[in-house]
This record gives structure tokens, C-alpha cells and sequence, in this order.
């Protein structure tokens, strides 16, 4: 009978030593089993590499090709095999959690005594709060106005006007229809032309100067248009350089405005009278007020919560914030069809770029999140697993026997990151719930804005060269 494989545990002992208040230095032994271990996977996974005078590409022993090149050529890919092990296991032996990437150095290894490596990590901070009861919100009201009902209306017929030609001269929001040349020292160069090319006056879409100079244009005119590109321009071959566009007027249409009657009303709603669809819209505009009202209230009492509490917070957590950020961000652009690298190279932008810009935010998700554990510590608040399994059931659309499997297989860090997420969701309800309206409160504006992540511009297709506004 085969002998049982005795399983080889991946860390012999650790130590724990406090630098700073959230910083803390691990020492991490690894044993001289587990630390062979992983240098024979790194032999398995790496030897077909290796060419030995003698052996087949593949078949040379561990012992030759280190002879060969070293013995520390297995060394690094066996320590990326042995240390997360060890390492997850020394951060639940010392119930550390992390939130940003380790520092890690490496000590003595010896195939006889063991692998020895340092990781340095910093922790989460707890906050102190202060009174957060009763935190004062503004009075708002919800209900339409007569400019909220007359601005809806206009935006109603305005997106259901159509574009006739017009047999006058070209205005700003006319649609200019074009066909054009550009030439730089009289040389037409790539990017300057188009044809039967629509152009809406005032739209910014073309360089500086280029609109302006269309209107007063007439069909059957040729005109040429004097422009400079912007020093800043996107494509540096056309920074700063003097272009004459040489362009013949095709047409020009105007936006034809329905009336807003019973008859306008008919077509653009299920309604058949004007007062009808100005009732539906009133109560439209106040429902979206009041869906609208709900987020600028808790991002305003988020603020006042963060003006309540104190806590000194790392730097690598605003770090491994933004990491998360712009994990998501990879993620969607994924869910999109494109390739995070692609769109980078194609918007002109970096990730050094993105995160620069989720600087603010990712400030206030940290602050407000350690904030917000303070309240729900205080306030003895959980997250029962009935909760969590609606959460995940949410996220994912599984039921059963799948969210069950889904859960099980859940890693620790994850579960602990979803469960922490809730609570500071019922510790926001908690604040909101006992917050006081007040006519002398007015919203922040800086805590209601939103910091949304960057969009392709509308013509990022034809921002290749040539003529477009960069």
C-alpha cells in the first residue's frame, strides 16, 4: 500500500513586529520542504527552457542546469510559487488586513534550513466620530415648476424638430452640408478633407475660428477659410501652422420647431392633450427630483460625517483605492469591447492620467468608508447572512445551489470586502434616517459632484488629424 503524501504546510513560523500605528513588518519563515517544493516546480515549469550540451531540450536535471547557470536561476519563480501561500496565512495568524501590495524582501535561503522573507504592510486605521445624530440636511423642494414644465416641453420639441433646407444665409445652429479642402503652404495634407460633410455651426467640433467664419455663407458659395491650428493641438505636426480650408456650401438647414399644441402632444406622448402631457411631465420632473434629492442628500451628510470624524489615514490606502478604480474602469471597457491599453492609446491618456483625476474621489470613498465602519461600530451594526446572500444573488442572478457554490467558493478577502460594503451601507441609512432637515442648510457642491470616469469624445473617430478640434 502507497504511502499517504504527508501535505507540507507553506509557512514554518512568523513574527510581527509594529513600525508605525498601520504599519507593521512581518517575518516569515518558509521550511526547507516547502521551500524545495517550490524549486522543483520552478524546474518543472521552466526546464524546457534551458539547452544542455548533451540532453535532450527538456530533459537535463535540476542539478545540471544549475550547475550551468547558477543555483539561484529556479530561486525567483520558486519564491513566487511558496510566498502568497505563506504570506496569507501569516496576515490571518496575525488578523492583518491589508490595503495596498506588500513590501517584500527576501533573507537567507538554503535548500537545508528554509527561506526566510520580510513583508512590510500597512492597515486600515479606525476613525474617531464625533456626534453624527441628527446632522442637518437642506430643505428641498420636489415639486415641478411651471420652468421645469415649459424646459421639458422645449427639450421635447427641439429632440422631435426636423432639418429643412433654408434659402437664406447660414446662422449659428444652422447644419452646414460642406465639401472641403485643407492645404498648409499650399500642400494638401492628410485629415484636411471631407465632402458632403454636415457641420453644425457653434458645435465646437472644428478648430478654433473655422465655424465662425462659415456663417453669412450662402449655397453655391466657395469660400476660404483662414485658420491657425491651436498651439496645444493633438497632433503636434499641425501645432501652431496657418491652413486655408478652400469650401463650397452645399446647403444649409435649419431646425424646424413643431407647435406645442394638442396635436404635438398626440404625437410625442399616449396622451391627447397639451394639459394631459404637462400633468405626466409634473410628475416626472418630481419623481426624478426626488430620486435625485436621495443622492445629494447622502453625499451631503457623507461629507458631514467626514467633517466629524478624524483619522490619520496612509497614503497606500488612497493608493489601493485608486487601484480598485481603475480595476473597475479596466472592467468596463472590457464589458465594452475594447482593450483598456487600446483606449489608452487611442484617447491620448495613461493610467497615471486617470488616477490623477479619481484623485479627489478616491479621498472621499476612503474617508467616508472609515466613517462610516466608526458609526456602525458605535451602533453595534451587522450584516445578517440573509443580507449577504440577497447581495450576491443581485450581482450575480444565481439562486440556489449555484449561489450557494458561489458563496463556498468565495475567497476570504472578497467576502470580508462585500460584507464591509454593506455595512457602511446600513450605517449610511442609519445616519440618514436620523438627519434633520433644516431651511438654513444649503448642499455642498463639492460633495454632491460627481466624479465620473472618462467617455470616448463624440468624435473620437475622426480625431486621427487633420481638422478637428483636439
Amino acid at each position: 500500500m502507497a504511502k499517504k503524501k504527508t501535505k507540507i504546510e507553506p509557512l514554518k513560523s512568523s513574527e510581527i513586529e509594529q513600525l508605525e500605528p498601520c504599519k507593521f513588518k512581518l517575518t516569515l519563515t518558509v521550511g526547507p520542504e516547502r521551500l524545495r517544493e517550490g524549486l522543483t516546480f520552478a524546474y518543472n515549469r521552466s526546464k524546457q527552457y534551458f539547452n544542455i550540451p548533451g540532453f535532450r531540450r527538456g530533459k537535463a536535471p535540476r542539478k545540471i542546469i544549475e550547475q550551468a547557470y547558477g543555483k539561484e536561476v529556479f530561486y525567483d519563480d520558486a519564491l513566487n510559487h511558496i510566498m502568497p501561500d505563506a504570506y496569507e496565512e501569516a496576515l490571518d495568524k496575525h488578523e492583518l488586513e491589508p490595503v495596498h501590495r506588500p513590501e517584500i524582501d527576501t533573507g537567507d535561503i538554503s535548500e537545508t534550513d528554509g527561506l526566510i522573507f520580510f513583508a512590510t504592510v500597512v492597515v486600515r486605521p479606525a476613525a474617531e466620530i464625533g456626534e453624527y445624530g441628527g446632522l442637518a440636511f437642506p430643505k428641498t423642494e420636489t415639486d415641478a415648476t411651471e420652468e421645469d414644465i415649459e424646459a421639458a416641453l422645449k427639450a421635447e420639441q427641439e429632440k422631435n424638430s426636423r432639418q429643412v433646407s433654408v434659402n437664406r444665409a447660414a446662422e449659428m445652429n444652422d447644419v452646414v452640408t460642406m465639401n472641403f479642402e485643407g492645404f498648409i503652404d499650399d500642400e494638401p495634407f492628410d485629415g484636411g478633407k471631407g465632402e458632403d460633410f454636415d457641420l453644425v455651426l457653434g458645435s465646437g467640433q472644428f478648430i478654433p475660428g473655422f465655424e465662425e467664419q462659415l456663417v453669412g455663407a450662402k449655397v453655391g458659395d466657395d469660400i476660404d477659410v483662414n485658420v491657425t491650428f491651436p498651439d496645444d493641438y493633438h497632433a503636434p505636426e499641425f501645432a501652431s501652422k496657418s491652413a486655408v480650408f478652400k469650401t463650397e456650401i452645399l446647403d444649409v438647414k435649419a431646425n424646424e420647431l413643431p407647435e406645442i399644441d394638442d396635436e404635438f402632444a398626440e404625437d410625442v406622448s399616449e396622451f391627447d392633450t397639451l394639459a394631459e402631457f404637462k400633468d405626466d411631465l409634473a410628475k416626472r420632473i418630481k419623481e426624478g427630483k426626488e430620486a435625485n434629492l436621495v443622492n445629494m442628500k447622502r453625499a451631503h451628510l457623507l461629507k458631514k460625517l467626514i467633517d466629524v470624524s478624524t483619522v490619520e489615514i496612509p497614503e497606500e490606502m488612497y493608493l489601493g483605492r485608486l487601484e480598485d478604480m481603475f480595476r473597475d474602469f479596466s472592467h468596463n471597457i472590457h464589458m465594452r469591447g475594447m482593450d483598456v491599453e487600446n483606449y489608452m492609446r487611442f484617447t491620448q491618456t495613461s493610467e497615471e492620467f486617470l488616477k490623477a483625476s479619481w484623485r479627489k474621489q478616491a479621498e472621499v470613498d476612503v474617508k467616508g468608508m472609515l466613517a462610516l465602519e466608526a458609526v456602525a461600530i458605535k451602533e453595534g451594526l451587522t450584516v445578517d447572512e440573509e443580507t449577504f446572500e440577497q447581495r450576491v444573488k443581485d450581482a450575480t442572478g444565481k439562486e440556489g445551489d449555484e449561489l450557494a457554490k458561489i458563496i463556498e467558493d468565495m475567497h476570504p478577502a472578497r467576502r470580508k470586502e462585500l460584507e464591509r460594503s454593506l455595512l457602511c451601507e446600513k450605517a449610511m441609512d442609519f445616519v440618514t434616517e436620523k438627519a434633520v432637515e433644516s431651511e438654513d442648510e444649503e448642499f455642498d457642491p463639492e460633495a454632491t459632484e460627481m466624479n465620473e470616469l472618462p467617455e470616448e469624445s463624440e468624435n473620437s473617430e475622426n480625431n486621427k488629424g487633420g481638422l478637428f478640434n483636439g
